[in-house]
């Protein structure tokens, strides 16, 4: 039985080419439809064989789509986006499904990588991959397009199955959603469909996931909210509507909301691990260690949940592993806490959430006879005591977490001498060298760096570098060029602090008690990276700021400065200030209070 692959693209030229390549020995023909592309992807598209079709983009893609499933003339159609990977290794699965009688169409596993890079942050969805070729299965929506329910509707008898085949995609990448806007466009083309379906609770959960992916979560919640009405556990995404609830009460700190979705969601699909690792994840914030111990263990038990219900990859492997090792290392149990990541290596040896909290245990164990030596070579031995360029960079960040700069700086020049200069590189490079005061240096390195993301991220060290080496010239030069890309509260910020260094007076930044609070985060940010740098006359100058806008949670917000740099006298004094001056405490503040009252810091 023949295979037609359907894509359609527009400015893929990053990523057609790993797409098509990962499929192009499976599928018997390439069918890509360009939607309008101004780069190579047609050039790309053509290179690999694919018959190229062009399609006027009307904001609906379904009509794309479909225009593309016209055009396939094989028995059975693979349906692929320009920004996935088919894994290979299921390759021969593939093929014998398009051999089995009596199934229309199959869901397969998408796992969709989230946050900077490829890696281990991903969400795992269902989606419609193989459908036979039969001119009335046609997709329907004008985004989050759809065909199963077409499938249904138009064949009673239709069967449509589950198999257990991947595609990793990566067009959820920050980078990616950020210089193509998707989740505006999604949220617009919504708006759209709601204006004509305002019932349409599959929109509604659709348009909670944009605002969810935005961290409106409120906003989120609301939409979640709706299409909770009447609830059908039945229905294909309830599973995961109730897990993102779940998601969206946790950060809206309405913690008995969340664990009652939570209870609920479990009494309904007992296999879904998801849920029971949110619950433990919740004890753990609450403090309850026993409890969140004893949940994170029954993840384990219970595994990976079925595809249908899977949202989260590894938490019932190596993700509860590693969050059961946090739980030791908050117990101060050290060698628990080690033993536990050693497990979730195991599972998943690319899982460098584990590199930073075996180095936390190894230093806090060792912190009164710190044998530094020793530390390194058990994290390179994690490592196979082979270290390739990406290994050096990992070591570099577990060291320049603990604010070992001169152990990190070593790392990362290895990773330099292996992988060559990069941004990436160029930028860790100089912050290792900020941190060790040699700001000469480090503006060296962030000049190297022109554009994206890692020169955005560079932007106010290289600033407080020029400040710091006396050339406020060139630090108001700075602020002058890159305006749009620092932004004005920013800018505004910077300024300030430079009037500051030269002595002068300052007008007040803000006001305005809701405009304070984004003035508020952006000053703590600078106050931390002075007191890291131990340019402590210099922080004392800039506690200025602190005058300068109208907000009841500055003393607050000084005392979690100073506890998590280890300022803990300091932090108790200011959090009384706080509650005397201004009336102000939270529950993270009161848990400040009680570890140092306790001693246990």
């Amino acid at each position: 039985m023949s295979i037609s692959l359907c894509m359609i693209a527009k400015d893929e030229e990053e990523n057609i080419g790993r797409a098509l390549e990962s499929i192009k020995d499976v599928v018997d023909e390439m069918i890509v439809v360009d939607t309008g592309s101004t780069d190579s992807t047609v050039k790309i598209a053509e290179s690999y064989g694919a018959k190229v079709y062009y399609f006027e983009w009307n904001n609906n893609f379904s009509d794309a789509r479909n225009f593309s499933l016209e055009k396939a003339s094989g028995d059975w159609i693979l349906i692929m986006d320009a920004d996935d990977e088919f894994v290979r290794e299921d390759a021969q699965k593939l093929i014998d499904l398009t051999k089995k009688d009596g199934v229309d169409a199959y869901f397969m596993e998408t796992l969709s990588f989230v946050g900077d890079r490829p890696g281990y942050d991903i969400v795992m969805n269902l989606n419609v991959r193989l459908i036979k070729n039969k001119k009335e299965y046609r997709f329907l929506g004008t985004v989050h397009e759809q065909i199963a329910c077409n499938i249904m509707a138009v064949n009673k008898d239709a069967r449509i199955e589950t198999a257990r085949i991947k595609f990793y995609h990566y067009g959820y990448l920050n980078k990616t959603v950020s210089e193509k806007n998707k989740r505006r466009r999604n949220i617009e083309l919504l708006e759209k469909s709601l204006e004509l379906e305002k019932d349409n609770k599959f929109l509604f959960f659709c348009m909670g996931n944009e605002y969810l992916a935005l961290k409106d979560f409120s906003k989120a919640l609301e939409y979640y909210m709706k299409t909770y009405e009447n609830f059908n556990p039945d229905t294909g995404y309830s599973p995961h509507l109730l897990a993102r609830m779940a998601i969206c009460f946790d950060e809206l700190e309405m913690y008995d909301k969340e664990m009652e979705i939570i209870n609920l969601g479990l009494g309904i699909y007992e296999n879904f691990t998801d849920l029971e690792f949110l619950k433990a994840c919740l004890y753990h914030r609450q403090n309850k260690f026993t409890l969140a111990i004893k949940s994170f263990k029954r993840c384990i038990e219970m595994g990976e949940p079925p595809s249908n219900l899977a949202l989260m990859a590894g938490v019932g492997s190596f993700k509860a592993c590693c969050a059961l090792s946090e739980i030791y290392l908050d117990m101060k149990d050290y060698d628990e806490a080690y033993k536990c990541c050693i497990e979730a290596l195991k599972l998943n040896p690319g899982y460098t959430p584990c590199l930073y909290i075996i180095a936390e245990a190894l230093f806090k164990k060792y912190e009164r006879n710190m044998d530094i030596d020793y530390i390194k070579s058990a994290l390179e031995d994690l490592f196979g005591g082979r270290l390739d360029g990406r290994a050096c960079m990992a070591l570099s960040n577990v060291f320049y977490k603990q604010r070992k700069y001169d152990i990190a700086y070593e790392y990362i020049t290895k990773a330099e001498k292996l992988m060559g200069q990069s941004p990436e590189i160029l930028y860790y490079k100089g912050t290792c060298l900020f941190y060790l005061k040699n700001f000469n240096k480090a503006i060296e390195c962030y000049k190297k760096i022109k554009s994206g993301e890692f020169y955005q991220r560079a932007i106010n060290k290289l600033f407080l570098s020029h400040i710091l080496t006396n050339n406020t010239r060139r630090a108001a030069r700075l602020l002058s060029k890159d305006k749009e890309i620092i932004g004005n509260k920013t800018v505004l910020v910077y300024k300030t602090f430079k009037e500051i260094m030269e002595g002068k007076n300052c007008k007040p930044v803000s006001a305005d008690k809701d405009e304070s609070r984004e003035y508020l985060s952006i000053i703590l940010d600078l106050l931390n990276i002075l007191l890291k740098i131990s340019e402590f006359d210099i922080f004392e100058k800039a506690l200025q700021f602190l005058n300068l806008i109208e907000s009841d949670e500055v003393l607050l917000g000084l005392a979690k400065l100073y506890y998590v740099n280890g300022f803990y006298q300091m932090a108790y004094n200011e959090l009384i200030r706080s509650i005397k001056i201004f009336d102000r405490i939270d529950a993270e503040g009161i848990e400040m209070m009680r570890n140092i009252l306790a001693g246990t810091v």
